[in-house]
């Protein structure tokens, strides 16, 4: 029996995924062999752990939730779209535990957020763009706080200058344009050139006449970078300050993880660790980096110093906070966000 071309993809995908599991499992088998800690040690550090600060790490990772429902709440609502800030926590819970529950996780997200931004009232085209924004917020956030670990100074300076160079722009308001410059004359190509460079402008041309054949295949990413230059610089501020707050809070949930199990560790290289692992998580291997997460801290740890029984409870506590209790959170909020959503708007 033979498959066609869409009957094979699936089956691909899966013994991709398959091959990524096997991976996964080699990797940790070699990465952690000789370092795993017996039951007894596990369950030592586990039974001598401070539970306030393991409370205090499960409230941070509440909070991050919080501060990432924030900033969507605050980027709809600069759109005029209205959303109750419980409303809006039920919905980053279904989020957060889509992206990590599957194995396309973050566009099934992206998607999900998409029809909630709509039935609460947002145009295609505003979804699109609260979207895309949060994307980016997202990105920038991260690589702020990559930035101050590298250089706290350094990024704080490059903070301000942006924000005086706005402010020296809104004072002197609109640059006044250019008069149009004469060409530069070019000295001509070598032969050899010119001949490698033909082919490439073809290539270009063709690319060119496919976008202007087939336009309505991404109005909605048209508008949205239409529309996202049209956000105010305050807003951009607010929704990347509560991108920064979000991840902050997740870094704290592991900190306050290895307050409570008493690891001897400074903060700084805490969070270099969460840091690196944040890269590691970025590879979509595996649904919300099972494996790859665990494997990752518990080796940053044990390299760090830390003893492995204590190393082992830090990354459980962390993942159960981070990872595996979000799942039946979402899975509530989603049946409430079911009773509760308004209906589609047309």
């Amino acid at each position: 029996m033979t498959l066609t071309v869409e009957q094979a993809a699936p089956a691909r995908r899966r013994w991709l995924g398959y091959l990524a599991f096997v991976l996964v499992a080699i990797v940790a088998v070699v990465t952690l062999r000789g370092r795993l800690p017996g039951p007894a040690e596990f369950l030592g550090a586990l039974r001598a752990a401070d539970w306030r600060w393991a409370v205090t790490a499960l409230a941070a990772g509440v909070l991050s939730q919080v501060a990432y429902a924030e900033q969507q709440r605050r980027l709809l609502a600069a759109f005029g779209v209205r959303v109750p800030p419980r409303r809006a926590v039920a919905m980053t819970y279904v989020r957060s535990a889509l992206s990590m529950a599957l194995p396309a996780g973050s566009a099934a997200s992206a998607a999900y957020a998409f029809q909630l931004y709509r039935r609460h009232g947002a145009t295609s085209a505003i979804s699109a763009t609260a979207t895309l924004i949060s994307t980016v917020v997202t990105v920038v956030s991260l690589a702020l706080l990559y930035a101050a670990t590298w250089s706290l100074p350094a990024t704080a300076g490059a903070v301000l200058a942006a924000l005086l160079f706005w402010l020296y722009r809104r004072i002197r308001g609109p640059v006044p344009a250019r008069s149009p410059q004469p060409p530069a004359t070019r000295s001509p190509q070598p032969a050899a050139a010119a001949r490698y460079s033909r082919p490439a402008a073809a290539l270009v041309e063709r690319l060119v006449a496919g976008l202007r054949a087939r336009p309505a295949r991404w109005p909605s990413v048209t508008q949205a970078l239409r529309d996202a230059r049209s956000v105010e610089v305050r807003t951009w501020f607010t929704v990347t300050l509560a991108g920064v707050v979000n991840w902050l809070l997740d870094m704290g949930c592991l900190l306050f993880a290895a307050d409570a199990l008493h690891a001897e560790l400074g903060w700084s290289r805490l969070a270099l660790i969460y840091l690196a692992v944040q890269v590691v998580r970025q590879i979509p291997l595996t649904p919300g980096g099972i494996g790859l997460i665990e494997t990752s801290m518990l080796a940053g740890l044990i390299a760090a110093g830390t003893p492995q029984g204590t190393a082992a409870a830090i990354v459980l506590i962390y993942r159960l906070i981070s990872f595996w209790l979000i799942l039946p959170s979402g899975l509530a909020a989603h049946l409430t966000l079911r009773r509760t959503l308004p209906t589609p708007s047309p």
